[in-house]
């Protein structure tokens, strides 16, 4: 058994699964609803003759952008609807992130638990009884 490895391994294990649990209790705090896709400004021009957006200070666009059927879709966002799309945007892409980290997290948890079955598992080896010299059939003999 290797004391120093099988140590480091719980410790691992432990920070690991702490880590985990936070994450874990974050994620079941959100309460949505959430959007899920993009939330992205553009820069627009309307083509008014006039315009300032023809000398290159652009009109700002917000859009959502959202997968259906495997295709990419846009649909504007109106000027009062932007904060609040943003918003359940961030934190949908937060919740993901969190997803993610929780993954990563149970792959070193299962790693530092297989570190420390390696450290301090021993392989069987029975003792062997000593033989006796003469069996019972042959001292009747």
């Amino acid at each position: 058994m290797n004391n120093d490895k099988a140590s480091r391994s719980r410790q691992k294990a432990l920070a690991s699964a702490q880590a985990f649990l936070e994450l874990v209790r974050h994620a079941v705090t959100e309460r949505g609803p959430l959007l899920k896709g993009a939330y992205q400004l553009r820069g627009t021009r309307c083509g008014k003759a006039g315009c300032k957006c023809n000398q290159g200070e652009l009109h700002t666009t917000a859009v959502l952008i959202v997968s259906e059927a495997g295709k990419r879709r846009s649909y504007y966002v109106r000027p009062p609807e932007r904060p609040e799309v943003q918003r359940r945007v961030e934190r949908y892409l937060r919740l993901r992130a969190s997803r993610s980290e929780l993954s990563k997290l149970s792959d070193e948890v299962l790693s530092a638990t297989d570190d420390l079955l390696d450290a301090v598992a021993e392989p069987h080896r029975p003792q062997r009884v000593a033989a006796a010299r003469h069996s019972r059939s042959r001292r009747k003999q």
